[in-house]
């Protein structure tokens, strides 16, 4: 049904009024089920405008369009309009050569009741994504312009079919074309088959055109997001999601079984998610929505669209296409600039990009700008770039911007994150930023993020590169990084594992290369002064820690006159700079390392406040050198081919007071040398700063000096005198020495030291556990253990039956670093007894011991320790006289040791470990003991005391054994060892009885234990390049004694809890037992 709606506005005033003419509209307010078209929807067929009201609907069978304007008319469309299944079909067809507006704000839904199965039963879909062809949303077509404005406001689209679009201007529009407006955001626009747009712009338009918000995508083979191929007399400004594909799963199977399986229709290549092949009077801007600084104001950015409606630009594509592609094969464009400010530029780019190849052998493209076949693409005023642009690929190339054969552009301007990452084992990089021959692009400014990764060994990875020669100059704030990420798995068959640290990468690098430039490149990188005092600033040059530039990778320059200023920041990355008169400047507090290459020797090098740290340990020739005395330069040595690094100046090395020099060794000195690391046609040179000679490999010894027009390093190795080595590091420091030589990786590890600490931490690793600890802990345990049999079952002089008894020992002995490296050993066991006790007042009794010892030493790593169990068997007798108490014994037993020593590797410098070295060994040992001693204890009521003597001796012999699995530095073989000591304790013991039958006794014991004989083990270690001998720290004072004990028991039982401690020079000694005791 339709019905008529006559609207009339009169206004009247005094003495005249005046009837606007009145204006009828169609209504479609309910289902209707053929088309409706303008030029005859009025009454008797007259032209009218049509209006689908919210309740209204048009669904057909046939083909055509559901809606036609074809008059000077308007189409509102806010219901629904569908087709199923109908080629040919359009929502919304716009005939050219008329004048009006179409708004939709409706559903138009063209699609096919098709759905592809398995056919092949391999686990995925098989077929065409879709059946149909033709099907439009909203098209228009025909002769001549049409004039007015079309509008996509909350239009959702859904269109499937082969070569088909959800919007279609195919002839020219004089006005704008429009998805979202001032009061609703677009909605989605879906389209499924091949050949097919979800926006194609195909003929002028001589407004804007523009997508505040919303969603496109686009599925099918050369399916395109948004294409504006015809010119836009406006800007074109994208503010929603775009993506497009050709894949059917656009997630990549982490199993390579399941990748094989999928057939081609599965892996068809889609087109961009936006392309600008067509002239743009005022630009491309791919926006985001306007900050909210300011919660009173809805429209902050002043564009007359509330920010709230507003969306953000999003462009992603998988597969091989570009996300965006701004050129055409067909005709030369040019894109006019978008405003002032920071809109001066005819491309602005904000939001987010993403490419992603997906599946091997397709490669990836953020952004390209230019064709394919060479014609000109002008951007006026260059591009800008301020999105998040990510771009993989496996087993193919990695783009970030691509600017092709015919694309100019005076600028490129960076101020986002563009990170390309290509998987890959083949031959294949990835690539930042590429400017192709042919292409015209002569300023690059870098204030974002451009990190380009190469996972695989063969690819190269570059940050910038110019094929075109005509890049000349290059402005870096921010960062440029170039990295390869060896990488290994089941899947790569070059070697029998899946450890990616021993693959051998032959790919390159490259931050930046310049290397076709012929007529010389300025790059310079400077840091921004931050207004913000707040941020954090460790050198205090204004730019925040975290805002300071830097370029890791290669640098290579071309044949010119190059220039590279380093004002600010760090470069790490060696520097090539080809022929041409060159210039390297440092400066601003900066800092350089890397490999420097100075071409046909046409190099001024000129450091003022800042650093140069050249890692070639080769013949440099230069032109002039200017060193300030705020400057530093370390020099690159490699001891075992006889090479450093030398600055040849074939003019005039002028040094300032000051100024320091450094060295970096890659190899072992063995003996004092002096390299010579200038050499100059003339020489002015200060006082040197020392500074960095200080902080140079921490082993050696580094002097500066000048003669003549000459400078030289003097290096020797450090002594362990100057080093201030323990005894025992001392000892065996020149065999260790001399160990280094035949493992590099250790060898590295030290010479990348710089500090005292940190050296003689990871020097006394490499020294064998001396076993002071292991026995002194041994000795404690053997008091333990006579301490036990001394003592009665019961206070009175009450003797029983025979009886056994249980002690369980704890004990623990700490030893400070001093002669030898301190230890903190554990020990936890058992000894049991059984013993017979006469009338007269005597016992005879045996005993067996389990021991478990644990020793670290104080600079022992994780999983580092010397352990031991042992087991001893005893004999005593104990026998008491009126008051005095005597008792004595021996045992004898066996261990067995077990070492592990750990040295942890940092194989690349950047504080991780990447290696751990572990040498390990086991062995037997015999041991002995024997003891004696009297007590006289005297009686005060319930008091008591009990002076005391005990002599304790105890004797160990290790057998010799072989360190092994650590490598030539920390292995060797340990000769045998034999431990001896005889001891003398004399001590007081006071406490009190309580209770008869049921009794209990505290007491407090001090006294005092000193060495009478004996002697301690040396350890003599054997390597290969010699033998050594670790002196063992004889410490023979006395020692101060405190124990207690608390003891309760029966006629028939016994139990205790004692404890002690031992207090000596450099050691404590510590131990707790529970006994208990039972008669029968």
């Amino acid at each position: 049904m339709q019905r008529k709606v006559l609207v009339a506005t009169v206004a009247a005033a005094p003495l005249m009024a005046i009837a606007l003419a009145a204006q009828a509209e169609t209504v479609v307010n309910t289902a209707r089920t053929t088309p409706i078209a303008t030029g005859t929807a009025g009454a008797n067929g007259a032209a009218d405008d049509v209006k689908i009201d919210t309740a209204g609907s048009i669904k057909v069978t046939t083909p055509g369009a559901l809606v036609t304007l074809n008059s000077n008319n308007k189409v509102t469309s806010g219901g629904t309009l569908s087709a199923q299944g109908v080629n040919d079909s359009t929502g919304i067809l716009i005939i050219g050569g008329v004048t009006g507006t179409v708004t939709n704000t409706s559903t138009i839904t063209l699609d096919e009741d098709y759905t592809p199965t398995d056919t092949d039963s391999d686990g995925d879909l098989d077929g065409a994504f879709a059946l149909g062809s033709n099907r439009y949303g909203i098209r228009l077509t025909g002769p001549g312009a049409f004039t007015g404005d079309i509008i996509n406001s909350g239009g959702s689209i859904l269109i499937e079919g082969n070569n088909s679009a959800g919007i279609s201007l195919e002839s020219a529009l004089n006005g704008n074309l429009t998805l979202g407006n001032t009061t609703a955001a677009s909605a989605a626009i879906s389209v499924t088959g091949n050949n097919s747009y979800g926006v194609r712009v195909a003929a002028p338009v001589s407004g804007k055109v523009s997508m505040t918000a919303g969603t496109i995508s686009a599925l099918g083979q050369n399916a395109t997001g948004f294409a504006v191929d015809g010119d836009v007399g406006g800007a074109v400004l994208l503010q929603g999601a775009i993506s497009a594909t050709g894949y059917r799963y656009t997630t990549r199977p982490a199993d390579k079984t399941v990748r094989d399986k999928l057939d081609a229709d599965d892996l068809l290549q889609g087109g961009p998610a936006v392309r600008i092949a067509g002239n743009v009077g005022g630009g491309v801007f791919l926006d985001i929505r306007p900050t909210d600084s300011d919660t009173t104001k809805t429209d902050e950015d002043g564009d007359g669209i509330d920010d709230a409606l507003e969306g953000n630009s999003a462009l992603a594509v998988y597969g091989s296409a570009p996300a965006l592609l701004v050129g055409s094969d067909t005709k030369a464009i040019t894109l006019g600039v978008i405003g002032t400010g920071d809109n001066a530029y005819g491309l602005r780019v904000r939001g987010g990009i993403s490419a992603n190849g997906v599946y091997d052998g397709v490669s990836s493209t953020g952004i390209q700008l230019g064709g394919n076949a060479g014609q000109s693409t002008t951007i006026t005023n260059g591009a800008s770039l301020e999105a998040t642009l990510t771009s993989q690929a496996y087993e193919a190339n990695a783009n970030g911007v691509r600017v092709t054969a015919g694309a100019n552009a005076p600028v490129i301007v960076n101020k986002g994150t563009i990170t390309t990452n290509s998987v890959s084992e083949g031959l294949f990089d990835s690539r930042g930023v590429i400017i192709e021959a042919g292409a015209n692009v002569p300023s690059l400014r870098n204030g974002g993020v451009i990190i380009s990764t190469v996972y695989g060994e063969k690819g190269s990875s570059y940050g910038v590169i110019d094929y075109s020669g005509g890049l000349n100059a290059i402005e870096n704030t921010g960062s440029i990084i170039a990295a390869i990420s060896p990488t290994d798995d089941a899947d790569d068959k070059d070697d029998a594992d899946t450890d990616p640290s021993n693959e051998t990468i032959t790919g390159k690098a490259v931050a930046i290369d310049v290397s076709r430039n012929t007529t010389g490149v300025t790059l310079t990188q400077n840091g921004v002064v931050s207004t913000d005092k707040t941020l954090p600033d460790a050198d205090g040059d204004g730019v925040p820690d975290n805002a300071e530039p830097s370029i890791i990778g290669q640098i290579r320059f071309g044949s010119g006159a190059d220039t590279f200023n380093v004002l600010n920041g760090a470069v790490i990355g060696d520097i090539s700079f080809g022929g041409g008169a060159d210039k390297f400047r440092i400066d601003g507090g900066a800092a350089v390392v890397g490999a420097l290459d100075s071409g046909d020797g046409q190099l001024d090098v000129t450091i003022g406040k800042g650093s140069l740290g050249i890692s070639n340990a080769q013949a440099i020739n230069v032109t002039s050198l200017t060193l300030g005395a705020e400057s530093k330069l370390v020099f690159t040595a490699d001891p075992t081919a006889g090479t450093n690094t030398r600055l040849v100046v074939s003019g005039a090395a002028n040094i300032a007071s000051g100024a320091q020099l450094g060295l970096r060794l890659t190899s072992l000195l063995t003996a004092p040398t002096s390299y010579n690391v200038i050499s100059a046609g003339s020489l002015t040179s200060g006082v040197f700063g020392q500074g960095l000679l200080d902080n140079a490999p921490y082993m050696y010894v580094a002097t500066a000096r000048a003669a003549g027009n000459d400078v030289y390093l003097d290096v020797r190795r450090r002594t362990a005198a100057e080093i201030g080595l323990a005894r025992s590091g001392s000892q065996a420091y020149d065999t260790l020495f001399g160990s280094l030589a035949g493992d590099k990786d250790v060898a590295n590890l030290f010479l990348g030291i710089n500090d005292k600490g940190t050296f003689v931490h990871n020097y006394n690793q490499l020294l064998p556990d001396q076993g002071e600890g292991m026995f002194a802990t041994l000795q404690n345990i053997n008091q333990q253990i006579s301490a036990a049999t001394a003592i009665r079952p019961d206070p009175g002089d009450r003797y029983g039956p025979d009886s056994i008894w249980v002690q369980e020992i704890n004990g623990l002995v700490r030893r400070e670093d001093g002669e030898t490296l301190g230890t903190d050993t554990q020990a936890f066991g058992f000894v049991a007894g059984y013993e017979a006790m006469g009338d007269a007042g005597g016992a005879l009794g045996v005993t067996l011991a389990y021991t478990a010892l644990e020793e670290h030493d104080t600079v022992a790593q994780v999983g580092e320790q010397t352990t031991a169990s042992i087991v001893q068997a005893g004999v005593y007798w104990r026998r008491s006289v009126g008051p005095w108490r005597f008792n004595m014994g021996g045992g004898a037993g066996y261990g067995w040791f077990e070492s592990n020593r750990v040295l942890f590797l940092d194989l690349n410098g950047d504080g991780v470990t990447d290696e751990d070295r572990v040498t390990k060994a086991d062995w037997g040992a015999v041991t002995a003991n024997a003891f004696a001693g009297a007590a006289y204890e005297a009686k005060l009521g319930r008091f008591f005391t009990r002076p005391e003597a005990r002599m304790d001796y105890t004797y160990l012999n290790e057998s010799s054994h072989d360190e092994v699995g650590g490598g030539e530095v920390l292995d060797g073989a340990i000769g045998s060892r034999k431990w001896s000591n005889l001891s003398g304790d004399l001590g007081l013991v006071m406490g009190a009885d309580f209770g008869r039958e049921v009794w209990l006794r505290p007491e407090v014991r001090v006294g005092y234990r000193k060495t009478i004989a004996g002697s301690l083990a040396d350890t003599v270690v054997t390597k290969k390049n010699g033998k050594y001998v670790l002196e063992a720290f004889d410490n023979r004072d006395g020692a101060l004694t405190l124990g207690f004990a608390l003891r309760a028991g029966t006629a028939m039982s016994y139990v205790a809890l004692e404890g002690g401690a031992e207090s000596t020079k450099r050691q404590k000694r510590y131990n707790v037992k529970l006994t208990g005791r039972t008669m029968f």
